[in-house]
């Protein structure tokens, strides 16, 4: 993989305040939205920040499993995701707290976990294991405990996971730059994009995954939901009073009825991290909607629509 052209743009703490800050005051119509969802993706980019690269094992795979990966196996799958017990109880307060504000409608369901977890009465063993066996028996053996919902507790376990394969897919990102990767699903983790970045003189395409944040560069002209190369079912509109203009679009396929968010870099002018600029993007994400497109992943922010 040819990793010496990336999409460059802020990840810290810090630095996603500002681009937050700086969303908030050029389109003052989000600023609720800032204000609900912007303090999630601080305390996730705070947590990322507290975790360290070189305490995770980087596995020598042998090379029939570098041939599953070249077929589309992501390689989360052949090697695991990381076991976050031992800090999983301050991921949950650091992460909680800000998903409780953002989703009033479940808050009394979020501080429910929250404080169950912090009285040990959810054990973390048993959450973390639950959540990597993908265990619907225990998962709903614990919601039960917790007094929720089993789907709710599976989004509570997600969120509180995400950051953990956000670092993992930083450790393991050198082990892939000499593996080929075409598929539109994340070489991490598997899931798929909710928007992609331009950049470079011809504009290339990378995508960024909607779960582990791992980017990876992807054809301009297919759609990495179906993989359809057919430009006649490919296009794409943008808002005609945006300041960047055709810089911030939405990309559809007509194939399989879903949308990517897209932003060119090459003409954006604000301090850039990718999910704020996304969430920038809402209103287009609503037109998109609109016209009968599903995301190709969702984002927080648009999960209650």
């Amino acid at each position: 993989m040819n990793q010496n052209e990336r999409i460059c743009h802020e990840k810290t703490p810090k630095g996603i305040q500002t681009a937050l800050d700086t969303l908030a005051m050029r389109k003052p119509a989000l600023s609720s939205l800032v204000s609900a969802f912007g303090p999630v993706l601080v305390a996730r980019a705070e947590l990322t920040a507290r975790l360290s690269e070189n305490e995770i094992y980087k596995p020598d795979l042998p090379e029939s499993e570098w041939v599953r990966f070249s077929k589309g196996v992501h390689l989360f799958a052949i090697t695991g995701l990381m076991d976050f017990q031992q800090k999983f109880k301050q991921a949950a307060q650091m992460i909680l707290p800000p998903m409780a504000a953002a989703f009033p409608g479940i808050r009394s369901d979020i501080e429910a976990i929250k404080s169950n977890i912090e009285d040990d009465s959810l054990d973390a063993g048993d959450c973390v294991q639950a959540f990597l066996q993908n265990n619907s028996r225990k998962i709903d053996a614990l919601a039960a405990r917790a007094h929720t919902r089993p789907d709710i507790f599976r989004f509570i376990l997600a969120q509180i996971a995400e950051p953990f394969k956000e670092i993992q897919a930083r450790a393991f990102s050198p082990l892939i730059e000499a593996h080929q990767w075409p598929h539109g699903h994340c070489p991490m983790c598997g899931s798929f994009p909710a928007v992609s970045g331009l950049i470079g003189e011809e504009g290339n395409r990378w995508l960024q995954c909607s779960v582990c944040a791992h980017e990876w560069r992807f054809r301009r002209h297919t759609c990495p939901r179906c993989e359809n190369k057919d430009q006649d079912s490919l296009e794409y509109f943008f808002d005609q009073d945006s300041p960047v203009k055709d810089g911030e679009r939405v990309s559809v396929c007509n194939v399989c009825n879903t949308y990517l968010l897209t932003i060119d870099l090459r003409k954006h002018i604000d301090p850039v991290n990718m999910d704020v600029a996304a969430m920038g993007m809402i209103g287009l994400e609503t037109q998109a909607r609109e016209k009968g497109y599903s995301p190709q992943a969702e984002m927080l922010w648009n999960l209650m629509q």
